[in-house]
Order: C-alpha cells, then sequence, then structure tokens
C-alpha cells in the first residue's frame, strides 16, 4: 500500500497486486476536504469510470478514508522538520546528481537528530544524576 502525492497516469499504471496506490487527485486540503463531505460509495463500481474516478471512489470508502488520514501520522511530518528545521525547503544544487547529493545529506542529518535525541533521553532515565536541559531557550528566562 502506498500513499503518492502526485495524480498522474503514469502513477496509476504503476500500481501492482503487491503494492496498491492511494493517490490524491486533487490538492490535499481539497481532497481532505471532499472525503470530509462526501457519502462513502455503496455498491458495484460503474464500468466506465476513469482512472481518476475511479481513483476518487476508492478514496471515498471507508477504508479509502482511513488510510488517506494516516498520511499526517506517517510520511509528511518528516518533511515538514527538514524545512524548518534545517532550511531543505529549497536546493542549492541545480545537477541531479549534485540534488542527490544534497538530499541524501538532509535526511542524514534528520536521522542523526532523532538518534541523538533518542540517545540523550536513555542517557536521562538510566543517570538521574544528570540534569535535565531546559525545553528552550524562553523558558529560562
Amino acid at each position: 500500500m502506498t500513499l503518492s502525492n502526485y495524480w498522474s497516469d503514469d502513477n496509476v499504471a504503476s500500481q501492482t497486486a503487491d503494492c496498491e496506490l492511494f493517490i490524491a487527485t486533487r490538492q490535499d486540503r481539497k481532497q481532505r476536504a471532499e472525503l470530509r463531505d462526501a457519502t462513502p460509495p455503496r455498491g458495484r463500481i460503474p464500468k466506465g469510470l476513469t482512472p481518476r474516478q475511479r481513483m476518487q471512489r476508492k478514496l471515498r470508502t471507508k477504508r479509502g478514508r482511513a488510510i488517506y488520514r494516516q498520511r499526517g501520522s506517517s510520511v509528511e511530518p518528516v518533511f515538514g522538520q527538514m524545512k524548518e528545521r534545517q532550511g531543505a525547503g529549497r536546493f542549492s544544487m541545480r545537477d541531479l546528481q549534485a540534488y542527490r547529493g544534497e538530499w541524501h545529506l538532509h535526511t542524514a542529518v534528520h536521522n542523526l537528530r532523532k538518534l541523538h535525541r533518542e540517545s540523550v533521553r536513555n542517557a536521562s532515565a538510566h543517570s538521574p544524576e544528570l540534569p535535565e536541559r531546559p525545553k528552550s531557550s524562553a523558558m529560562a528566562a
């Protein structure tokens, strides 16, 4: 099962028996509003639907809504954190090879931050003599 951000005929054609796709057919905020307001479809899938219409119907089902709702708790926060904390909203390199290298650097830094944060938590949990760091500089003032 894969959640994808981009609707295209090529993306739909890449679906296999092992990889079921749930692709937004509109901008995310519009897609979420549509899913919230529309009633789930009932009965058999009508014949003659385009691939886009079939995907829209699939997303309106109870199962489709539940899976689409997982987007907010799975992958998207990682991109937001990388953009906010590391300035990964734009790339400074223009060559595809350099772009990939820069992306790998951003993902490595993100993972290292997670590992560091976890090791600090574990160390403070097992060693009561270590003082806790304040959460932010605003709290220390």
